[in-house]
């Protein structure tokens, strides 16, 4: 088996004497880490090549989907792997585990509660190392247990650092980007002319954060969706954990009586509840509330039928709570 990187030595024509990105040990995330993608509709991955300039300026906000990296300790499946596994937990994503070293990011395995996936060896996510042009392949069995019964398959990996340029964001323009395009093929040896499952996947880095920048996937023979798109939030440039630490709210006016009116952040709300409670920690009152346009959320809730005292109002998003006020109900 292949496992290892090597370098075109033409990268791309006349433009090599261009500075291009180099990728090091910079990509292996931080445990305890999370960030924010926004999941939005599919779209082209655009030319390879050097010097590529894509613009991604008008990206849809999208739902916010977060990233976090844990540990074996607190993980689910954590038993089937090394116990120095980096750990990344996506909402309604198979747990997928990691190793990283000074060269090289390596992919072990995924887990669910319905099935447990495992290279043996495993698979070269990422070289260390990696500078545009670079390409690498890798192969191994792939152990998928599940239903009580265990397949196994073949693996293949091809991989290139097809491009590198300027990538505009809607947060901004990144000018030190470089993509990966990587191709996963699951086989049954039975029958390798029929993949059981594939993976085409365009991935945009920066030296700059361990995350990519941008994720446009498709794939065949996995649980839906087939195609995805995400995009990280510009908050990776400052501090990314602040997207998803719960805000003070301001409800208006406070002391109120029948009517409050509060204001939501257009970066934040997405499906959401809002709950009053008590102070006993009982939910007084709640309120369903989906926002699908990118503009702030102006409520008004009647909280009339609520005796008077104090409360908590609570906002609640699909990854947990997102912001709390106290007010006082006449």
């Amino acid at each position: 088996m292949l496992k290892g990187a090597f370098c075109g030595c033409f990268l791309f024509g006349t433009l090599t004497c261009l500075t291009q990105p180099t990728l090091d040990t910079g990509v292996l995330p931080e445990t305890g880490s999370i960030y924010g993608y926004h999941d939005i509709p599919f779209l082209k991955a655009g030319p390879a090549g050097a010097g590529v300039r894509w613009d991604f300026s008008s990206l849809p906000t999208g739902t916010l989907v977060p990233y976090t990296w844990s540990t074996t300790d607190i993980a689910p499946g954590a038993g089937a792997f090394p116990s120095n596994s980096l750990v990344r937990q996506v909402p309604g994503e198979p747990t997928a585990y990691f190793h990283g070293s000074d060269t090289a990011l390596l992919w072990m395995g995924t887990y669910t509660d319905t099935a447990l996936i495992r290279f043996d060896p495993p698979l070269l996510e990422l070289p260390i190392p990696m500078h545009a042009g670079d390409r690498w392949t890798d192969s191994a069995i792939v152990a998928v247990t599940g239903a009580g019964r265990m397949s196994i398959l073949d693996v293949r990996l091809d991989a290139k650092a097809d491009a590198w340029g300027t990538l505009v964001m809607p947060y901004g323009v990144v000018s030190d980007a470089v993509r990966v395009r990587s191709d996963l093929v699951l086989l049954d040896r039975r029958y390798k002319a029929y993949p059981v499952r594939t993976v085409v996947r365009y991935t945009w880095y920066s030296p700059r954060t361990p995350m990519p920048l941008l994720e446009i996937t498709e794939r065949s023979g996995w649980a839906p969706p087939d195609r995805i798109t995400r995009w990280l939030d510009g908050s990776w440039q400052e501090d990314p954990a602040t997207l998803f630490k719960p805000i003070a709210l301001r409800p208006f006016p406070d002391p109120c009586v029948d009517i409050i009116t509060l204001d939501l952040p257009a970066a934040r709300a997405d499906r959401t509840i809002l709950q009053l409670v008590d102070a006993s920690g009982n939910v007084a009152m709640q309120w369903h509330e989906e926002f699908n346009s990118p503009q702030t959320r102006r409520l008004t809730l009647d909280i009339a039928s609520a005796p008077a005292g104090l409360y908590t109002l609570t906002w609640i998003g699909t990854n947990g709570t997102l912001g709390t006020a106290r007010l006082t109900k006449r």
